[in-house]
């Protein structure tokens, strides 16, 4: 168990949009800059809703988040993974048998030592938009005839009793859909995906998220001979989340029906579609079970095709972990020894040392996936209590200190040590508890 204290000081008001959003253990929020922290715990935070700083107990807060920066640039295309879970986007400067050379816009230079990585992906690529909203209630359609119970309120959707959004974002045959869902007093909700969106009452090829009290199921609506199965069973209550609200992505792979589940930036799970006849629908809809007195909230909805070469490698399993692995572009793997990256005119070159070759062999960048690093240490942190801190784009970190400046933010990493981050490439901090080191298997 960790003991930390969130440490806020010398803060000035360089805010994140309208301001950072404070949330409790309980059921409220407050707007607002945190400016300062005693001794004894308490933050100042400033708010337009007091002439004074109102006093705040950091034990009752379970997150704050700054929101989207206008300074945040695309992250680079490659992806570091420590042995303790947390993964963020780099620039690879080198490697040797001991340091790996990295550069990243919210830490700079680092070297770090080998014993501390567990994979690097090297070829990711860029999500390319279709679709980022909901800007306005007239962009999508209600599928009955009646008033709809969906309205919009400071850039999202709310629902304020049962009833169904839809519209068509023109999917392609890979994609993501993401978006954050909040709610009241439970979320009871379904989100369907790849929705040829006809309501005449009859079967249809699509799939769906059902969230509830009991927890969170994908299931699958087919035009068989059973209409609707569950594709997978995710015991993810509400009460885990108890700022109430949920980051929820689904990446979809058409051709071979696999479905993977992202909660809170974290990959819950790698499935697969039951069904030959698969979902060809290029819809998505909202459906609101709740009461009225139980509003829902949908916001930040971000869509995009997206290119899965990469994910496919990156997937399989890393071996015994007594020695490095390269798995190639092609899904070809090879296991020895990494001896060094350098970089060369058309790139960077993988030198590497084949179990099955008596010399090393030089792969181009163009042709490496994925590197799994030999486990040589025992660092993993299977459970924290801490702070997480999520980047902006992508990535995530644990840390068990932090100190705001104007323009960095101090953090002190249970890995890495004491680092300097850029504050616009944080997009949010929680507590953390018992926060997963390695994401489940496919299913």
């Amino acid at each position: 168990m960790w003991n930390f204290k969130w440490i806020f000081c010398c803060l000035c008001l360089v805010t994140f949009g309208s301001g950072s959003e404070v949330s409790f253990s309980g059921d409220n929020k407050i707007t607002g800059e945190p400016a300062s922290m005693d001794a004894d715990g308490v933050i100042l935070l400033i708010t337009p809703h007091s002439d004074q700083p109102i006093k705040l107990q950091a034990d009752k807060v379970s997150k704050i988040d700054f929101g989207k920066s206008e300074q945040i640039t695309e992250p680079p295309q490659q992806n570091l993974t420590l042995v303790n879970g947390d993964s963020f986007p780099v620039n690879i400067r080198g490697l040797d048998n001991k340091i790996l050379q990295i550069n990243t816009p919210l830490l700079g230079d680092l070297d770090i030592p080998r014993e501390m990585i567990d994979s690097l992906d090297v070829g990711l690529f860029a999500k390319k938009s279709i679709y980022s909203g909901p800007k306005q209630i007239s962009e999508w359609k209600n599928s009955v005839d009646e008033v709809s119970k969906w309205q919009m309120e400071n850039g999202s959707l709310v629902a304020s009793g049962p009833g169904l959004l839809y519209r068509d974002v023109k999917l392609p045959e890979n994609y993501s859909v993401r978006f954050k869902a909040s709610w009241e007093n439970n979320p009871n909700f379904r989100f369907y995906f790849g929705d040829p969106m006809n309501y005449s009452g009859k079967a249809v090829n699509r799939y769906y998220i059902q969230y509830g009290n009991a927890g969170m199921e994908i299931k699958r609506e087919s035009t068989g001979k059973t209409r609707y199965s569950t594709v997978a069973v995710i015991p993810r209550k509400p009460q885990e989340f108890t700022s109430k609200e949920l980051w929820i992505e689904i990446r979809v792979t058409r051709k071979s029906g696999r479905l993977d589940l992202y909660l809170n930036d974290k990959l819950e799970g790698r499935y697969a579609d039951p069904f030959p006849d698969l979902p060809n629908g290029t819809g998505i809809s909202f459906g609101a079970q709740a009461a009225d007195e139980n509003k829902l909230r949908i916001s930040d909805i971000n869509i995009s095709d997206w290119e899965d070469h990469g994910d496919r490698h990156r997937t399989e399993e890393r071996g015994d972990g007594k020695e490095d692995a390269v798995i190639g572009r092609n899904g070809e793997r090879f296991g020895g020894n990494l001896l060094s990256i350098t970089n060369g005119p058309n790139g960077a070159i993988y030198r590497f040392k084949s179990n099955f070759q008596a010399e090393p062999i030089e792969l181009p960048e163009s042709e490496v996936s994925s590197i799994h690093f030999k486990n040589t240490t025992d660092v993993h942190i299977k459970n924290f209590d801490g702070l997480s801190l999520f980047l902006q784009g992508r990535g995530n970190m644990r840390v068990s200190k932090c100190i705001f400046n104007e323009s960095t933010i101090d953090v002190t990493h249970p890995l890495l040590g004491d680092l300097k981050i850029n504050r616009t490439a944080i997009s949010r901090l929680e507590r953390s508890t018992q926060i997963k080191s390695n994401p489940s298997k496919e299913k």
